[in-house]
């Protein structure tokens, strides 16, 4: 017989808290409310809840029982708000200024195709006179050379360089590489040439971090003694240590085409797959008891727990291997604890432990596709197992495969599609192969550590090792190569997201409750998801748009409106500019098919857009690109007005000439131009007293029709 939901949720604690407590993290994330007045806030609630409650005890004939109850939530959700406000970090206080300061480096150094990579943490620094104690977080990018090349975690170095903010492109709907590093704490970015920095100290750092990356260094040389190369070593290096900076484009989209990139990153499934193998070795400690305690079941939850930080620690204790460990700790030690429905309470706990340390993890990819997917195949897995009745072992053991693929999918579709826009489409076949052959990859990598020093023993492991992550990119790239394997460029929003986990979770009662209701609010669901996406069709139809895009070196103008339209050169197709520009913004409207538009085309006509030349009427609009001083009419009698004129291409015209020949609302500088071009323009427009946007400088112009 199954308990009610409220029976449930007494039991699960933690589910309780973590509920108002995310939703407090989103709510300030997405409306960024003042907090100062949290802290009283929360103090007169406290009070309100101590007296409330104190009457409840003292009358049994009080009537509003249930407040108490509401106050604690709204505690924790203020609580959740106040958390994430005081993480909240901003942009270096002096962006532009020349500094001279000490810093330690946080993250390793990483081999750049110009310069090297490292995250650097301010100590202090010196400027205007005055000297300034910090511990902000810097991106530096290092001058190529043999010092730069060998620093290391803790290392702390002396220099002197001008802190500059991190930049976004502004172009709607596109990741936001300033906002997610402020989000982890990088205030800011800076180049440092060669004579402009020193070596001050070794091993300034923690001494776990420094320990854990020196340890993850020793196990990539173990892999590069036993000759372990190329996309091999490099997907080996992702697979166990969580390092991903040497897999190549290629590589990348087979796995994400497949439906294996969760392979690549180390996270719950590499922790679940030590948990099973550390958990067979040790199950015969569930035999050890005294007078009824069962001591042995405890002493093998410590011991597991225990190696799964080891391995953690090998890996580099990267933040996903960190959160893995954080969650199957509180799952070890709920399972010791011999109760039925501990693992949902011991997930919880362990995602609220670790947005108490952390609040803007909530907004990480892989802390929302980790919890997802692990619920899910702990709820589902079971269901779908049991959908057949498989008496052969091998056909089980697929079967059993796929159950946990299936599952897995359920609980991580919305997200997945939401960041990445894709769908893969044989998912179920690429799991029933890389999910063994990343457990064989694990397991012998382990093997290869503890014998690396015994040259035969190690040589077979090494063998093994190798061959194993062949077979695992050989089936990966041949999944991809299956025609439709993969479903690309599905609009997906955080509407959608919202809906599908509303559905999910109303499905999920049905299986437990088997009630009608359940399957009512289900389709009540699917008529109220497919109406606003209907009426949000409607509205992108109905209202078109103008947008400039900011794509470095390019002229990329956009006009949708029922059509999509990119006018541009060529050259903007022949790498990633699309897809990580302009693409993700069609996704959001929902047009992710478009038409494209040389801009040299001389003749266009379709649908409300009339290119001649470089003269553009749409939507009553009319929009002139410049980018060559041959285009000046200098005969013409009458000057012509012009909704928009797009200076590009650095072109030789200054903005007087331009007023002389058009009557002009707004002149816009795209980002074909170079920065002191732009400054030029604008200083004209100054002072001619013109309206001027500049892509470069202010992100995409983007106009409603």
């Amino acid at each position: 017989m199954y308990l009610s939901f409220t029976q449930i949720l007494k039991q699960l604690p933690f589910i309780r808290l973590i509920l108002p407590f995310i939703l407090g993290i989103i709510f300030q994330i997405r409306f960024s409310i003042e907090t100062n007045y949290y802290p009283y806030l929360i103090i007169l609630l406290l009070i309100i809840f101590i007296l409330l409650n104190k009457a409840n005890h003292s009358s049994s004939a009080f009537k509003n029982r249930f407040l108490p109850g509401v106050i604690i939530n709204v505690l924790i959700f203020l609580t959740g708000a106040l958390l994430l406000s005081v993480n909240t970090k901003n942009n270096f206080e002096y962006i532009g200024e020349e500094i001279i300061a000490e810093a330690i480096i946080t993250e390793p150094a990483t081999e750049k195709s110009n310069s090297y990579k490292a995250v650097i943490t301010l100590k202090n620094y010196y400027l205007n006179n005055r000297y300034y104690s910090s511990d902000e977080d810097i991106i530096v990018y290092l001058e190529k050379s043999e010092p730069a090349k060998a620093l290391e975690y803790g290392d702390k170095i002396l220099f002197k360089s001008i802190i500059n903010e991190v930049r976004t492109s502004g172009n709607p709907n596109e990741f936001n590489y300033q906002e997610f590093l402020l989000r982890k704490g990088i205030v800011g970015q800076t180049y440092i040439k060669a004579k402009n920095w020193q070596l001050k100290a070794k091993d300034e750092g923690l001494f776990i971090f420094s320990f854990a990356f020196k340890a993850r260094n020793t196990l990539a040389g173990i892999y590069k003694k036993f000759h372990i190369s190329g996309q091999e070593l490099a997907v080996l290096q992702a697979l166990t240590l969580g390092d991903k900076s040497e897999l190549d484009t290629e590589t990348r989209q087979s796995y994400v085409s497949s439906g294996a990139m969760h392979i690549l990153a180390v996270s719950g499934l590499h922790v679940g797959i030590l948990y099973f193998l550390f958990n067979f070795f040790l199950k015969i400690l569930d035999k050890l008891k005294y007078r009824n305690i069962n001591y042995g079941s405890w002493l093998k939850a410590v011991i597991i727990i225990s190696l799964l930080w080891a391995f953690a620690l090998l890996s580099g204790l990267s933040p996903s291997v960190r959160r893995a460990a954080v969650m199957f700790t509180f799952v070890i030690l709920g399972q010791a604890m011999k109760r039925r429905i501990d693992i949902y309470n011991s997930l919880a706990a362990s995602a609220f432990v670790l947005l108490i340390i952390d609040p803007y993890q909530i907004t990480s990819v892989g802390f929302q596709l980790s919890y997802c997917a692990v619920l899910s195949i702990i709820f589902f897995q079971p269901k779908i197992a049991d959908l057949f009745v498989i008496k052969n072992k091998i056909l089980y053991y697929i079967w059993s495969l796929t159950a946990v693929s299936i599952a897995a999918q359920i609980g991580t579709f919305p997200f997945s599609l939401y960041y990445f826009n894709i769908f893969p489409n044989l998912f179920f076949i690429t799991n029933i192969f890389v999910i063994p052959l990343a457990t064989g990859i694990i397991y012998a990598a382990v093997f290869l550590l503890i014998f690396s020093a015994i040259p035969f023993v190690s040589n077979v492991f090494a063998y093994i090792l190798k061959y194993l992550v062949i077979a695992l990119n050989s089936s990966v790239e041949l999944v991809e190569r299956i025609p439709f394997s993969h479903t690309e460029n599905i609009p997906f929003s955080s509407f959608d997201i919202v809906f599908a986990y509303s559905l999910i979770i109303s499905i999920s009662f049905y299986l437990i409750y088997k009630n009608a209701r359940s399957l009512q609010l289900s389709l009540a669901i699917v008529a109220v998801w497919i109406s606003i996406n209907s009426i949000f069709k409607i509205y992108v139809n109905s209202n078109p748009e103008l947008i400039v895009y900011n794509i470095k070196g390019e002229t990329a103008i956009n006009i949708s409106g029922k059509n999509n339209y990119l006018i541009s050169d060529s050259t903007i197709l022949n790498d990633q500019k699309i897809k990580y520009g302009p693409m993700n913004h069609w996704l959001h409207r929902g047009k992710a098919d478009y038409e494209f538009i040389e801009l040299s085309l001389t003749e266009f006509n379709n649908n409300g857009l009339y290119k001649t030349g470089n003269y553009l009427l749409f939507y009553n609009k009319a929009l002139l690109i410049i980018n060559d001083r041959k285009q000046i009419l200098y005969q013409t009698n009458n000057k012509l007005n012009i909704d928009y004129i797009i200076l590009s291409k650095n072109t030789e015209v200054n903005i007087s000439e331009v007023k002389n020949l058009y009557d002009v609302k707004l002149i816009i500088f795209d980002s074909s131009n170079n920065f002191y071009k732009v400054e030029q323009w604008k200083n004209e427009c100054a002072e001619l007293n013109q309206k001027c946007y500049s892509v470069i400088k202010n992100g995409a112009f983007i106009k409603e029709l």
